[in-house]
């Protein structure tokens, strides 16, 4: 009984307690507790670290948060990332935010965080962005929910809310907001993208400095390529109303952002998601975050100037097949496909694929994980497109917009691609800024890659920390990920892993 109250006790307070501390929050004697400390610790259940002349004991559960790799601190960044699966919202947002505060600064506020929350918080959710307001205050932090979540300290984690705080004084954050952006997905788009920049505390003459020193110091090809400025965006994303499917409009929000900053400023993201099962059941609730509250019809546009270099890319696992066709018939502004090569959508796509349609009817979604739709924009690009039935079996509900008369092919899902594909891109990313290191990476990934690789899923993990070598990372399991391939427009994808890098080095030197 006593045991239970000093695990619990530190499950509570990830960070450490003294004895001292725990005998106090236990309501245990001083001599119990130490008793039972050394019990646990022979027991492998707990450890301890030395701050000081002090002793502060921790649950083994909690041990990656007290490796120094869990947080970056670095001449021109610092950064911190705290986890907690704490059972009571409140109690979970506090213990996540304060490592992250602990491990990016001491004694101040960090200049800006991003949240991550499981959806399984989403009957506390009012409790989670409570707690988080407690430690970060309400404004300087954006995030979303999550199907599972993705960090540098648990890898591959379910059920918790994740923070990463960052302190640097050469990133500049606005926050700009829409309560509802269904309404008008490109206006609202544009307008929370207007306001974001409005935002923005950037110093214009520090900003203007900085742009003639790298001027003067750089060729004209490095400008280009490396722009002092990015977005991040956390759209609220598709979900079901009386089983029926309330489209994210993703596309057209996007397309709201790129009429103020034009197709190439690169632009990070993704859908706020709900947990897998209760999507394939047609259920579930999505919620962003934004000025210290939760909109469930809401999406966010952070503008970033950056005076620190930037990278990005994005990968699928999928291959083309010569099995094509073209959508013949649309509706539903452009995301209920009614015939493919003037037949009906189903019956089409099953023959295309090589799929029995009794068969694809029991389990749409799991099909089009293993061979998607594909459409191919100008560049040659080929994207996955997922696709449901829709409620009366003929036609495919898809999350992206698409138009009539669209060429499509019929997608392979290769393992090994999806293994490979974005380690092998971070590789190429880490030799191009070989001689920078980097202060942190965000990655989201597709809920249908995690679908098809199951408990490979760790296996990607590893192969990311094996490149990283210790670097901090925080992300997401998402219902569509929004960010582009180098030198291409942004645009919103699916079965796609997207991920973006701040690396500690100012453009100007």
């Amino acid at each position: 009984m006593n045991e239970q109250k000093v695990l619990k006790t530190l499950e509570k307070n990830p960070a450490g307690l003294s004895i001292t501390d725990i005998a106090q929050k236990s309501k245990l004697h001083r001599n119990t507790v130490s008793r039972i400390i050394n019990l646990l610790e022979k027991k492998g259940k707990i450890e301890m670290k030395k701050a000081g002349s002090s002793k502060l004991y921790y649950s083994k559960e909690y041990e990656g948060l007290h490796k120094t790799e869990s947080g970056y601190r670095g001449k021109n960044i610092s950064v911190g990332i705290g986890v907690s699966d704490l059972q009571e919202g409140y109690q979970a947002a506090i213990s996540a935010a304060k490592q992250a505060v602990n491990q990016a600064v001491k004694g101040s506020e960090p200049t800006f965080s991003l949240v991550f929350v499981s959806s399984k918080y989403n009957p506390q959710i009012d409790k989670v962005v409570k707690g988080i307001n407690k430690i970060l205050g309400t404004e300087n932090w954006i995030g979303c929910t999550t199907d599972r979540e993705i960090n540098s300290v648990l890898g591959y984690s379910e059920g918790t809310v994740e923070v990463l705080c960052i302190n640097t004084k050469y990133l500049h954050f606005g926050v700009g907001v829409s309560e509802n952006y269904r309404k008008d997905p490109v206006k609202e788009g544009k307008k929370a993208t207007l306001d974001a920049i409005y935002n923005c505390p950037a110093d214009r003459s520090k900003f203007a400095t900085a742009q003639f020193m790298r001027g003067t110091k750089k060729s004209f090809a490095d400008i280009i390529k490396n722009p002092p400025y990015f977005i991040l965006t956390f759209v609220g994303g598709t979900y079901f109303k009386n089983k029926k499917p309330v489209p994210g409009m993703e596309s057209e929000f996007l397309e709201g952002i790129k009429e103020v900053i034009g197709s190439f400023v690169p632009v990070i993201g993704g859908s706020a998601s709900s947990d897998t099962e209760k999507i394939l059941n047609y259920i579930g609730k999505n919620y962003v975050f934004a000025n210290g509250k939760y909109y469930k019809e809401g999406a966010v546009v952070c503008f970033v100037v950056s005076e620190l270099y930037f990278s990005y890319g994005a990968e699928h696992a999928y291959i083309q097949t010569n099995k094509c066709g073209s959508i013949t018939k649309i509706s539903g502004n452009g995301r209920i496909i009614e015939e493919i090569n003037n037949k009906p959508a189903v019956d089409e796509y099953c023959r295309l694929a090589g799929i029995k349609k009794t068969k694809f009817l029991k389990a749409s979604m799991v099909f089009q994980c293993a061979n998607p739709l594909q459409i191919l924009d100008t560049f040659g690009n080929i994207y996955p497109v997922p696709c449901g039935v829709t409620l009366n079996r003929n036609t495919l509900f898809t999350y992206q917009k698409l138009s009539k008369d669209l060429n499509i092919s019929i997608g392979k899902y290769d393992e090994d691609k999806s293994l490979n594909a974005t380690v092998n891109t971070l590789k190429e990313l880490k030799r191009e800024y070989s001689k920078m290191d980097i202060g942190f990476l965000l990655l989201f990934s597709c809920i249908g890659r995690r679908i098809m690789l199951k408990e490979k899923v760790h296996e990607v993990i590893n192969k990311i920390n094996g490149v990283l070598n210790d670097a901090p990372y925080i992300g997401f399991y998402s219902n569509g990920e929004i960010g582009s391939k180098r030198n291409t427009s942004p645009r919103y994808n699916n079965f796609t892993d997207t991920f973006f890098i701040v690396f500690d080095k100012i453009m100007a030197e």
